[in-house]
């Protein structure tokens, strides 16, 4: 009853109200209600802005502190590649043999240049330095560095040339035990600095991050900013303390003490209008610091459009600008993400290469100690025993088997560093398949008849003249069979079978299998997953008492890769194993000729001027070959190989053995000096390169320098006896033609 008397009362209300009162009233309430949703637009698009102010000072300094731990950590990256560069340099130069001046000089800079040092120098313990690659420098606090090369606080320094190119310089200390004065000298090299800021993308223009790194005193090392021109950053925040328009929230003694803490801060600056956040940090392994610098509105601008746009959108300009912040805020978390996992993959990839380079060395410190120790060892009995010679033949025989087995280990690495660098070149030769598993077997045999070992050979063979590389298919069967002969034991039986069936193959070629077969210890399923890595080999008590690198398996796996083929393993533990390689080889429409053996006896009195730098080097190989009827005359240097050819009559001299690196001229200006003489026999006499360079593209070098042939050292006399009957028995002039 009250209900229908109240509706009563307010339908008499509106009755008697005038039409003009309730328009102005929902006037006047549109009216409110659009001031009050202004208002509180207003309200939250100031707030939103204030606080998007605050969050990005927030962002800001989270992400400069990781962009600035991203750069230092490219950075102390790249500098730990340029060191390991130096170092393999270093390395390189010793694994060389090279023991002259001359030679450990032209040794550096060819090495270094080859892994992209523009300078290299060596400075001396008295302070004197020899450049031996690119311009003179003048480096950054010389003595320091120097002593940080020594102590390892300091690697790294900065070196300006005359014309102003400054140079980032590393150092490496040395070590001869032939050449003293090298004890104690570093080895210093460096790439041109601006290098160093394109592989980092520390170049403004790549990124709109300003990148400077500055010495501890605030000088400049790096100033990626054009427009700044300034010497000093902590002179250049001086400078400007106090001026209008210019204000830092640090100053420059504040900057200063945090630098001497050797710690990290961040902060802004306002110039001429501008925001900058900043951020400075140590670089790892210097004393320098890094200064990152990022303009705020690339971080602001954006966000703050996004919040001003409340006062025209509204409601949906609000959820808009939160979704967009949201948008970005979990874009920038996935970018974050994603820098931290790539930081995360790109220092387990580092940790790797490192415990892989630690295990390298290890390995590499182990077995090529072990046959050292035993021909120092071996060494030091024979003197002791100089009156003994069959004391002093044990010796030798001993001596002689641990260099083979060191000479062996160093081709393994050299192998293997051209195999992983992509510079094996496959040769294409006509290849007689049965003279190359006659001369295998005779190896193989003899490796098992030494430790009691059965070895059996099966042949099936239908093309028997094939093309290929002879001298990498002999390697991959010795590797096989020496691994088989090696983890068999006394009493066990090794085959080798070759077969050629009649198995589809391409066009041209012939499928060639061959099996390795062992009685011997076998292998586990886990190893045998990884027996074609490199270095890997199986640890048990037995694999540990055997010599080995860990590198064989892994040159037969790239070898047979290269080829086209493939390689299976199957063995079980305790039962031996056994290894599958099947080859497409091209058919070859012709026989191959069987080479007659060369008369080395018409070598006797036959005239070879040597051409060897190394005084040790042409003591062995007059002694030998002397011993074998060549009478030989030495020439230190290319220069005068070619001053002696010249005076000498023509037809003299039947045949010259050429070293390759050797001062005043080299081995190749040397021949193609000879070859340009106008004289008879200047074109015809045999040049043989005789060089520990015996990489194929030495081989290549040296024949289109004009040389005739090329044997590597050490000196396998045999070898050059070959090579000299079969080019002077060949010679059209004959023999001694003067």
């Amino acid at each position: 009853m009250s209900g229908e008397k109240n509706r009563e009362a307010a339908a008499r209300a509106a009755g008697s109200a005038s039409p003009a009162r309730p328009v102005r009233a929902i006037r006047l309430g549109a009216l409110g209600l659009l001031a009050l949703c202004a208002v509180v637009f207003a309200a939250v698009t100031f707030t939103a802005v204030g606080m998007s102010d605050v969050t990005i000072d927030g962002v800001s300094a989270g992400f400069m502190e990781q962009m600035s731990a991203q750069i230092r950590l490219n950075f102390a990256s790249e500098m730990r590649l340029y060191r390991s560069e130096l170092e393999s340099t270093r390395l390189a130069v010793r694994a060389s043999g090279a023991t002259g001046r001359a030679e450990l000089r032209d040794g550096f800079a060819q090495e270094a240049a080859a892994r992209g040092f523009a300078y290299v120098g060596v400075i001396y313990p008295e302070g004197r330095t020899s450049l031996l690659l690119g311009p003179e420098l003048a480096l950054d606090e010389r003595d320091a560095f120097v002593d940080g090369v020594v102590d390892g606080s300091r690697p790294v320094t900065v070196g300006t040339s005359d014309d102003g190119e400054s140079m980032l310089v590393f150092g490496e200390v040395l070590e001869n035990r032939r050449l003293p004065e090298l004890n104690g000298a570093v080895l210093v090299a460096g790439v041109p600095l601006g290098e160093v800021v394109s592989a980092l993308s520390l170049d403004v223009s790549a990124t709109q991050v300003y990148t400077h790194i500055i010495r501890p005193d605030g000088s400049f090392i790096l100033n990626s900013n054009k427009n700044l021109d300034a010497d000093s950053y902590l002179g250049m925040l001086r400078d400007n303390e106090g001026r209008p328009g210019v204000d830092y929230d640090i100053t420059a003694d504040e900057l200063a003490q945090v630098m001497d803490e050797r710690g990290s801060v961040f902060y802004v600056a306002v110039v001429g209008g501008e925001r900058y956040a900043s951020y400075l940090a140590p670089l790892e392994g210097t004393d320098w610091f890094i200064v990152s610098v990022l303009p705020h509105r690339v971080l602001h601008d954006p966000i703050d459009s996004l919040a001003w746009s409340l006062v025209a959108a509204a409601f949906v300009g609000c959820l808009a600008i939160l979704v967009a912040l949201l948008a970005v805020f979990v874009r920038y978390l996935r970018l974050l993400r994603s820098q931290m996992d790539e930081l995360d993959r790109a220092r387990a990839a580092s940790d790797a290469a490192s415990l892989a380079k630690s295990r390298f060395l290890s390995n590499m410190s182990h077995d090529i100690r072990t046959p050292m120790n035993a021909i120092v060892g071996m060494t030091q009995i024979a003197r002791e025993h100089a009156d003994d010679p069959a004391a002093v033949s044990g010796c030798l025989d001993k001596i002689a088997n641990s260099s083979a087995h060191l000479l062996n280990l160093v081709n393994d690495v050299l192998d293997m560093s051209r195999i992983e660098s992509g510079r094996m070149e496959l040769a294409s030769e006509r290849v007689s398949l049965p003279e190359t598993l006659d001369a295998v077997e005779a190896i193989a045999r003899t490796q098992a008849e030494a430790r009691g070992v059965t070895f059996v050979v099966e042949r099936e063979l239908s093309c028997p003249v094939v093309l290929t590389d002879g001298t990498r298919l002999s390697q991959v069967l010795l590797n096989l069979l020496s691994n088989a002969v090696k983890f068999t034991p006394h009493g066990g039986e090794v085959t080798l079978r070759v077969e050629q069936g009649t198995e589809p193959a391409p066009d041209g070629r012939v499928r060639t299998h061959v099996w390795v077969r062992d009685t011997g210890i076998g292998m586990s399923e886990e190893f045998m997953r990884r027996i074609f890595d490199s270095f890997e080999r199986e640890d048990t008590e037995r694999v540990r008492k055997t010599e080995g690198t860990g590198l064989g398996m892994s040159i037969v796996k790239r070898i047979v890769d290269g080829m086209g083929g493939s390689i299976q393993v199957s063995s079980e533990k305790g039962h031996g194993s056994t290894f599958h390689v099947t080859l497409d080889l091209e058919r070859c429409a012709d026989e191959v000729e069987r080479l007659a053996e060369p008369d080395l006896a018409s070598l006797a009195g036959a005239r070879v001027l040597l051409a060897e730098d190394n005084e040790l080097n042409w003591d062995v190989a007059s002694e030998l070959l002397g011993a074998c009827g060549l009478e030989l005359d030495w020439a230190e240097n290319g220069r005068e190989c070619v001053e002696r050819f010249s005076a000498s009559e023509p037809g003299h001299y039947d045949a010259i053995l050429m070293d390759l690196r050797m001062p005043e001229m080299t081995g190749y200006e040397a021949t193609r000096a000879i070859r340009a003489l106008d004289r008879p026999d200047a074109r015809s006499v045999p040049i043989v390169a005789m060089t520990a360079d015996a990489f194929e593209e030495d081989r290549q070098r040296a024949r289109e320098a004009g040389m005739d042939a090329h044997v590597a050292k050490p000196i396998d006399v045999a070898e050059v006896l070959r090579v000299l009957a079969r080019l002077v028995g060949g010679r059209d002039d004959g023999r001694g033609g003067a």
